[in-house]
This record gives C-alpha cells, sequence and structure tokens, in this order.
C-alpha cells in the first residue's frame, strides 16, 4: 500500500431504483471523499424483467481508504457489483470514454 493519494475510477451496478444514486453518495461524503465526476445510466432491462443502473464515479484517495469505500459501496442493498481501478489500472477504454463524457459536458452550455 502506498501512503501517497491517488485517482481512482468505481464502476458500479446497481438497481434501477429511486434513492439508490443518493445513497451511493453519501458513502462518499460520510467518509469526506470528494467526487471528481459521476457518470449513470439507468434502465438497462436484464433477463429477470428488472432494470440495471451503471455508474462510474472518479474520486481521489489514499489506497486504504479506496479499498474500504469500495467495500462498503458493495455491502449496499442498490449495489449488485463494484469494480474499483487505481489510475495505473484502469482499462484504457473506460478512461476514454469518462474523460469524453466528462469534456463534453464541460463545454455545454446552459
Amino acid at each position: 500500500m502506498t501512503n501517497e493519494m491517488r485517482l481512482w475510477l468505481a464502476v458500479l451496478t446497481t438497481r434501477d431504483h429511486a434513492g439508490d444514486t443518493a445513497a451511493i453518495a453519501s458513502v462518499f461524503s460520510g467518509r469526506g471523499i470528494q467526487i471528481d465526476s459521476f457518470i449513470g445510466f439507468g434502465g438497462n432491462p436484464q433477463d429477470s424483467g428488472e432494470s440495471q443502473g451503471r455508474i462510474m464515479i472518479t474520486f481521489s484517495a489514499f489506497e486504504e481508504r479506496s479499498r474500504n469505500l469500495c467495500q462498503v459501496l458493495a455491502s449496499l442493498e442498490a449495489v449488485a457489483e463494484v469494480h474499483c481501478f487505481a489510475e495505473a489500472d484502469i482499462p484504457a477504454e473506460l478512461m476514454l470514454q469518462a474523460l469524453a463524457i466528462k469534456g463534453q459536458l464541460a463545454e455545454m452550455k446552459g
């Protein structure tokens, strides 16, 4: 483990219910971790008839804190699956997608 603050990416598969994103965000705020970007999509139908969501969250944290946060996220009823990546381990395709969406949102004028 390292004592350096690093960038992390959490990719979550979730239920698609009201309040789920609030529960996820509260895990971060309760630990004093700032979310850098939060990109989510819902309405992905599954064979079971349920709808799933996918969320990508980037944040900066120390390794131990990040591992703890990812364990807590995985324990939430709203979360079916969690994958947490340190910056050096983020799959290139995921990083490109996140940066592209973040850039497009930054360019939007309201």
